[in-house]
């Protein structure tokens, strides 16, 4: 069977776009489409009393045609918009139905979710004439009903389309939304893993290199804390992919659920390491928050450590977590002089306030001659609602 460049067919009845169109079309089981297409045809076409008995079996054939396309739509699609139009049209002219096309709305409705691009074809009022043309020319009885019937004919078929091709852009712009937040939270999630270990053992690597009456103990054991570093990166990364790889809903969305103090703790030792005097005012019961506020809270804190080792020359620094009136607050102070000189938001500052807004929180950065100042503050949920690990 034919399929069009950017579908798959299956067995199962569904239509699914390569990772190209990202996005999923799932068709109505054709036992439904049959059930519902034969209440149809007994409703608006076997109610309807042709003169001639040969009309009879023509309308008999007509039906079963309709039907067929209605089920077999998932398969061929443009093949079933061809008949069904065609062979409730062929009814309206030859007086053998009272179907408004509603079958053949489902299946344009559906060929038109599948393939269709412009809102409004030209095809439909041009065919809904020509319908009309013919019935007036093979009968002049009843010209009123049949062109009151093409009207809502037309009208049916091009609203029919109208919301297919309105559904699949709407799938499509869903699509790209969620593959756009999906890179924003992937790379948010790498630059957090490798920036602040890959940082500090650069600053580690540098102070190394030019302490020219560095002993080999101590050079030893810069050698061993930027390892323990690199690996503790590596596990972190690991830990990531594999959430990346897991087939479970929402499994890439899920954060660690780490120890808030020991992160915190770890974040300190880490800027001891890189000579920076720190100090941690934070409160015992860290780990009661909900997870994914203890993972933005410490991503924040890794962050504005990662910048001050990096760029602030400072030589102390502050990390304060506090929780007051339904919201949690890290502030990170440092008394760097670079700050004097302004500063500009990179990928690490954007992927923070991201963060933190995702959460429904705000982020302040301050620039100050006397140092640089990350505040983040979270709104709690209720205590009844608050989901802990």
């Amino acid at each position: 069977m034919g399929v069009r460049p950017g579908f798959t067919a299956s067995r199962n009845w569904w239509v699914r776009f390569d990772d190209r169109r990202a996005w999923q079309v799932t068709r109505q089981s054709p036992f439904v489409v049959l059930l519902v297409s034969c209440l149809l045809f007994c409703g608006l076409w076997l109610t309807v009393l042709p003169a001639e008995t040969v009309l009879r079996w023509v309308q008999l054939g007509l039906g079963i045609v309709v039907i067929a396309g209605a089920v077999l739509v998932s398969r061929f699609p443009l093949v079933a918009v061809s008949v069904t139009v065609g062979a409730t049209g062929a009814g309206w002219a030859l007086g053998l139905t009272a179907d408004p096309f509603v079958v053949a709305g489902f299946v344009v409705f559906t060929y038109a979710e599948q393939r269709g691009m412009r809102r409004i074809p030209w095809w439909i009022p041009v065919g809904a004439l020509l319908v009309l043309l013919v019935s007036l020319g093979l009968s002049a009885e009843g010209v009123e009903d049949r062109f009151r019937g093409v009207l809502l004919g037309g009208i049916v078929l091009s609203t029919s389309w109208f919301l297919g091709v309105r559904t699949r852009q709407v799938a499509e712009a869903s699509a790209e939304r969620s593959r756009t937040e999906e890179r924003l939270r992937l790379s948010r999630d790498v630059h957090d893993v490798l920036s602040h270990s890959l940082g500090s053992i650069g600053v580690r690597a540098g102070v190394a290199a030019h302490v020219v009456t560095l002993s080999e103990g101590d050079l030893r054991g810069v050698l061993r804390e930027m390892e323990r570093d690199a690996r503790t990166s590596l596990t972190e990364l690991k830990g990531l992919l594999q959430r990346e790889r897991s087939t479970s809903p929402g499994a890439g969305n899920a954060g660690p659920a780490l120890s808030l103090a020991g992160g915190l703790t770890d974040l300190a030792r880490s800027a001891e390491r890189a000579g920076l005097q720190i100090r941690v005012d934070a409160p015992v019961a860290l780990d009661d928050l909900p997870v994914a506020v203890r993972t933005t809270l410490y991503r924040v804190a890794q962050e504005a450590v990662t910048n001050t080792i990096r760029h602030a020359a400072a030589s102390s620094l502050t990390i304060a977590v506090s929780v007051l009136d339904g919201a949690c607050r890290v502030e990170v102070r440092d008394d760097g002089a670079a700050a004097a000189f302004g500063f500009r938001e990179g990928h690490g500052l954007m992927g923070m306030r991201e963060r933190v807004e995702s959460l429904g929180g705000t982020l302040v950065l301050t620039a100050a001659p006397t140092g640089f100042v990350v505040a983040a503050s979270l709104p709690l949920p209720a205590p009844e609602s608050r989901i802990t690990s």
